[in-house]
């Protein structure tokens, strides 16, 4: 009788309105689970005070990142706002190869990317898990963005109306977790890996 592997490495792709909570969850989910990385994106927006190169994000200029479309270097990558973000295809599969489960948040356009580069190879599609953190109303967003204090008024609005159309793509995830309490929030997505860890063809 075959049995199934003891360990399979997820991506697990968390995507969201802008304070949604959805940094929140990465960042406890790496904490409190052993084995378990951030996957580091590239951005082209400047450090934000307390940053670094590398830990953060991978901060590259508007050249670096133009050369790294032309090599075919990224998983995905989307103009978000003002800035691009990309996530390289290298830093996902020497993580998963090594038996590490990865964790991401990305603008929810970038979703779509990561499934259909995902499609094409198979390693990383068999492990691929999305997650769409729906918050209750707009207005605990605006509320959000404005107690973070990282956005003037005019930038928060904008991510207020990116936000609308965003919500409207929850069908298309794996997973819609409605947020409550930051608690029940993060019991939930624990459910899901957990759930995700045992689906069978995952362990073929």
């Amino acid at each position: 009788m075959k049995s199934p592997k003891e360990h399979v490495s997820l991506l697990l792709v968390l995507a969201g309105p802008a304070g949604s909570g959805k940094t929140t969850l990465c960042e406890r989910l790496v904490a409190e689970t052993e084995n378990t990385e951030r996957v580091v994106t590239c951005t082209t927006r400047s450090p934000r005070e307390g940053e670094r190169d590398g830990v953060d994000y991978f901060f590259l200029s508007d050249e670096r990142f133009d050369q790294a479309i032309a090599n075919g270097e990224f998983l995905e990558w989307a103009k978000v706002h003002t800035n691009r973000y990309g996530v390289l295809k290298k830093v996902i599969q020497d993580k998963l190869d090594a038996h590490i489960d990865l964790v991401m948040n990305v603008d929810v356009q970038g979703v779509a990317n990561i499934r259909e580069a995902a499609n094409a190879d198979p390693a990383i599609c068999q492990r691929l898990v999305t997650v769409f953190i729906l918050p209750t109303d707009l207005e605990v967003v605006r509320r959000r963005l404005r107690e973070r204090g990282q956005d003037d008024e005019a930038e928060i609005e904008r991510r207020i109306r990116t936000a609308r159309k965003e919500v409207t793509l929850w069908p298309e995830f794996d997973y819609v977790i409605s947020t409550r309490s930051k608690d029940e929030d993060y019991a939930s997505l624990r459910s899901i890996v957990q759930a995700e860890k045992m689906r069978a063809l995952r362990l073929v």
